[in-house]
């Protein structure tokens, strides 16, 4: 017996269940329904990865029915082979007089789903070529008996009925034509396609398609084998589901928490179908399903928002690795919320996230995912969620606790301070805010991060701010996402109110971090004459690094002027450089530059002048991230 093809793969768990092995015709060869709850993930299977191999291991049984009927060898020779397409989960669902026999599909859908994509193709290629008998044997596997299914029930004709977002393209494969292929089309029609041109392909190449179709449907009845798994009175299908697909299974872990959540809205009596509607449809859109770069890793946006919501609920860090058994956990409590609270509750987040998403880098919460997004961090976004989804909550209220978190993530990396306790500290602060009223939760964010005292959370006062800025190595201090996230808050505090173009965080993810005085200076920045020659090194290499050296410029700009000399330098920069970081404190002095060194300010770049922007920059770093005192 040869070893089944994986078209979807499952970690079996150690939950014992009693399985058969058994014909497809025991499958679909009775009235029998196959219902795919509404709540499970829409179709997924591919061409390559599922489609293929399913169609090649078809083939190859119907090729070896042809030899034993042309009489190439017996089964008393070579008996016939079982070619093994995995495993299926049912649960019988109670029975009810005068309808078809149903059965809950608990794992095996996408398995199911496609082999009545490739039995529709299979008995639309037998009408073509008037292959009766496979005509009609085909169709006993496709639709129950037209006289057990009720008028007023006619999707019961059907021997699977998948999901929700399925079921409409579903049909489709049941008419007389598919409509006209189009670009971005249900995969359900894309699959049907695919074993179209399989079947009719395979049929003509041989010298009889009639017999050759007969062959085909020998083999999809006898030839194809299935793990049937039924579960007694006695098994949890949850469990079941959970054992089959939370270890190594390609589902996400939202779609884990989506059938958990919808299983258990069944069991309180709740119209699943409604709620789905409601509460989860949108989250099906490909949007939902579009992976986003969280620090290391790239996690689709449903994943997130239940992480980030868990977060909320619980108090928690809860990693998308440890989300299914963290909310198994919290569901499982004896006051949780109802389902349908659940579900509600998280639409609710989902339409704030979007939000979210959608705010410019203009406004403060805005500008802070910006700076999260340089950063590659996302330890404050569940209270970015939790403000924004709290409706009560003013735009004022929600600006203050951003611009506090910002405040506080660059100084303390201006200081050189750790960011290890971050993912506590900003949970704890989270915990205290959901208890206070819409109309001082800023407030009390701020103050609750202000009266932090320990090193790993304590907000840095003005005077140790101030020694960062000056420090003289801050271009090797702050790697390069840092030192753009600094100097871009510089130049969005020199535009200020007025300016009708503001500058993003995002923007100076775009450009170079540009040394005024090159590092490669030798050739046309020579040392002063009236100092010694160490003394004259020790003190430019001391200034190389220092804020007051630094500017932003594009990289072709950068490329070109970079080690030249200043006079090139500055008419390149006065030519292309619209930032005010260059423009007001470079090629004019700032107005807290002492006037007799303001005189001659921009004819040369020295020492002196890095010095003086250094604390220049720094007194407009002081009120672009205030602290309150």
């Amino acid at each position: 017996m040869p070893r089944h093809r994986q078209y979807d793969r499952h970690t079996r768990g150690e939950h014992q269940l009693r399985a058969d092995t058994v014909q497809l015709v025991h499958i679909f060869g009775t009235d029998r329904r196959h219902v795919v709850p509404v709540f499970q993930r829409p179709y997924v299977w591919e061409r390559e990865r599922n489609w293929e191999p399913l169609w090649s291991d078809v083939r190859t049984a119907a090729e070896e029915v042809e030899t034993e009927i042309s009489g190439g060898h017996t089964s008393a020779v070579l008996p016939p082979r079982t070619h093994f397409l995995g495993a299926i989960v049912l649960e019988r669902l109670p029975p009810a007089p005068g309808r078809v026999l149903a059965m809950n599909v608990i794992d095996g859908q996408q398995r199911l789903t496609t082999l009545q994509v490739l039995l529709s193709a299979c008995w639309a290629a037998a009408r073509e070529h008037s292959a009766e008998n496979a005509e009609a044997l085909l169709k006993m596997s496709l639709f129950n008996t037209r006289q057990l299914v009720h008028p007023s029930r006619p999707y019961e004709r059907y021997k699977v009925w998948p999901s929700l977002p399925d079921r409409e393209a579903f049909e489709r494969l049941f008419t007389a034509d598919l409509p006209p292929q189009r670009t971005g089309e249900h995969r359900l029609l894309a699959a049907r396609r695919y074993f179209d041109d399989e079947v009719r392909t395979w049929l003509l190449e041989g010298q009889k398609p009639i017999e050759r179709a007969d062959a085909l449907v020998i083999a999809l009845r006898e030839r194809l084998g299935l793990v049937e798994i039924q579960l007694e009175g006695h098994d949890d299908a949850q469990v079941i589901f959970e054992t089959l697909n939370d270890r190594g299974a390609r589902l996400r872990a939202s779609d884990l928490v989506k059938n958990t959540l919808f299983r258990l809205a069944e069991q309180q009596g709740q119209d699943v179908a409604a709620l789905h509607g409601k509460h989860w449809v949108h989250f099906e859109e490909p949007w939902w399903g579009e992976e986003v770069t969280t620090g290391r890793f790239k996690r689709a946006r449903i994943d997130l928002l239940l992480s980030y919501w868990l977060s909320i609920q619980t108090g928690f860090e809860v990693p998308v690795e440890r989300l299914f058994a963290d909310f198994r956990r919290w569901q499982s409590r004896h006051d949780a919320p109802s389902a349908a609270q659940v579900l509600a509750d998280l639409a609710h987040h989902g339409r704030a996230m979007q939000r979210l998403e959608e705010l410019p880098g203009t406004d403060p919460t805005g500008r802070l995912l910006q700076v999260l997004d340089l950063l590659k961090t996302t330890t404050p976004v569940p209270i970015l969620l939790h403000l924004r989804a709290r409706d009560g909550v003013t735009d004022d209220q929600r600006a203050l606790a951003a611009a506090a978190i910002e405040s506080l993530l660059v100084r303390r990396f201006v200081c050189g301070l750790t960011t290890k306790d971050y993912n506590r500290l900003f949970l704890s602060v989270l915990q205290t805010i959901r208890k206070s009223p819409d109309a001082t939760v800023g407030d009390t964010l701020c103050a609750q991060l202000a009266a932090q005292t320990a090193e790993s959370r304590r907000w840095p006062d003005g005077s140790d701010f101030l020694a960062g800025l000056v420090g003289g190595n801050l271009y090797r201090t702050l790697f390069g996402p840092r030192l753009r996230v600094l100097l871009a808050g510089l130049e969005a505090q020199l535009r200020g109110d007025k300016s009708e173009l503001k500058f993003c965080p995002a923007d100076a993810a775009k450009l170079s971090v540009e040394h005024l005085l090159p590092q490669e200076w030798a050739q046309h920045y020579p040392l002063p004459t009236d100092t010694p020659e160490e003394e004259g090194k020790s003190r430019r290499a001391a200034a190389l690094h220092k804020l007051g050296n630094l500017t932003l410029t594009t990289q072709k700009l950068n490329s070109s002027v970079s080690n030249g000399p200043w006079h090139v330098k500055r008419v390149e920069l006065n030519k292309h450089a619209v930032l005010l970081l260059t423009a007001a404190t470079v090629l004019q002095p700032y107005h807290l530059i002492p006037a007799e060194a303001a005189r001659n300010w921009s004819e040369g770049w020295t020492e002196e002048h890095i010095e003086l922007r250094t604390l220049a920059l720094a007194s407009i770093a002081l009120k672009a991230w205030p602290r309150p005192e």
